[in-house]
């Protein structure tokens, strides 16, 4: 069996993480499996290399933050392969250019566009565990890129393609995906099962544990991949292909917290298209109100960057930055009561709703900012208490 291995940066931030990450993975090498392990920067550094750049450079960008940026995990590589051989296994460490792992050209943000696994495939069919720089790949220049956010958990599911891998664990400081946010929903439960379809959806509606372009991934090769931590080594939450996984259809429940509305008069859609592109807005919403009315739906740090862009520019516009989204997912949740009986809920606890969008796998509430935590708590409690 080949089985992926993705350690975070807290799972291998400090010489003690190390050594008990090297031992977990010789542990599941000497049962039996041939081992490929994926490496974030030590916990940390990745932010502390951006905080460098910023003191030399007031916004850094492009090929050279790349080139800085990628030395974090070529680290932990190194230091594990170290911490393996000491406990007497063969291990190896490549980094992205080593394997050719080939990415576009678009840096801090690149996106995977093929992986050789000979080298790879050599090396375990050579008894040794391979261990491969996360968050990485190379253009065709020969140039470093890096993925952008979620970028190792990426490189796990794309090299556990290649390799055609039995599995893909991801290790963090959490040990599974909740019914909600535990920081937030002190009786949250972990769930032992959920589909790629309501994984993507929490993913995209602001839960952190995995970023959607990993589950995404993993969707489209059929790889399971098993979430757990690195501190209890305990089952987490699988996140595999399923039609019906336990009795109830609501799964978990997501926030995303600091959104504003942007209420804004073009001509036309295609207008409004084309300054949303020119200066990089992605928007979680977008409605015609009447018109030549649109509402947008983004990050309040975009959202008044582009109110000032267009205000300057004279167009016709309100904010309301004080906003926040929660979602409730589950399959089929679109084609049931479960919207109607949550809106009902909303307004009988005097949460008013500025916005609803639904589809077959979510249905999501845009309300207060300060509201959100509240509907959290009731939602739940309605839901799985």
């Amino acid at each position: 069996m080949i089985v992926v291995q993705k350690f975070g940066g807290t799972s291998l931030k400090g010489s003690e993480r190390l050594r008990e990450v090297a031992k977990w993975v010789v542990k599941n090498k000497n049962e039996g499996n041939r081992m490929i392990v994926i490496v974030s920067a030590p916990g940390g550094m990745t932010d502390s290399l951006i905080n460098e750049a910023k003191e030399v450079n007031t916004n850094p960008k492009g090929r050279e933050l790349d080139m800085l940026l990628s030395v974090g995990e070529q680290i932990s590589a190194a230091l594990l392969a170290m911490g393996i051989k000491e406990l007497g296994e063969k291990a190896v460490s490549f980094n992205a250019s080593q394997l050719q792992l080939k990415t576009d050209g678009e840096h801090n943000n690149a996106k995977i566009l093929n992986i050789s696994p000979e080298k790879i495939l050599e090396n375990l069919n050579n008894d040794y565990i391979v261990i491969v720089t996360g968050f990485q790949g190379v253009d065709n220049e020969g140039n470093i890129t890096t993925l952008g956010r979620g970028g190792s958990d990426t490189s796990a599911v794309a090299i556990g393609a290649a390799v055609n891998a039995n599995k893909v664990e991801i290790y963090t400081d959490v040990d599974g995906v909740y019914t909600s946010d535990p920081r937030i929903i002190k009786n949250a439960k972990k769930i032992k099962n959920i589909s790629f379809d309501e994984m993507i959806e929490m993913a995209d509606k602001g839960s952190k544990v995995l970023h959607c372009r990993s589950v995404e991934l993993a969707s489209k090769y059929e790889i399971p991949i098993h979430l757990r931590s690195a501190f209890t080594w305990e089952e987490g939450t699988w996140i595999k292909k399923e039609k019906t996984m336990e009795n109830s259809v609501v799964r978990g429940i997501s926030n995303i917290n600091n959104l504003a509305n942007l209420k804004v008069n073009f001509k036309n859609m295609d207008e409004l298209v084309e300054r949303l592109e020119e200066n990089h807005i992605n928007v979680k919403s977008l409605q015609q109100l009447e018109n030549s009315k649109f509402s947008i739906l983004i990050e309040k740090e975009e959202a008044l960057r582009f109110y000032k862009v267009l205000k300057k520019d004279g167009y016709s516009l309100e904010i309301n930055d004080n906003l926040g989204m929660i979602s409730v997912i589950g399959l089929g949740i679109g084609s049931n009561n479960i919207p109607i009986k949550l809106t009902k809920i909303l307004n009988l606890n005097d949460i008013s709703i500025d916005s609803i969008t639904s589809n077959q796998t979510s249905v999501s509430y845009v309300i207060s900012q300060n509201k959100l935590n509240n509907a959290n708590a009731i939602f739940h409690r309605e839901l799985f208490e």
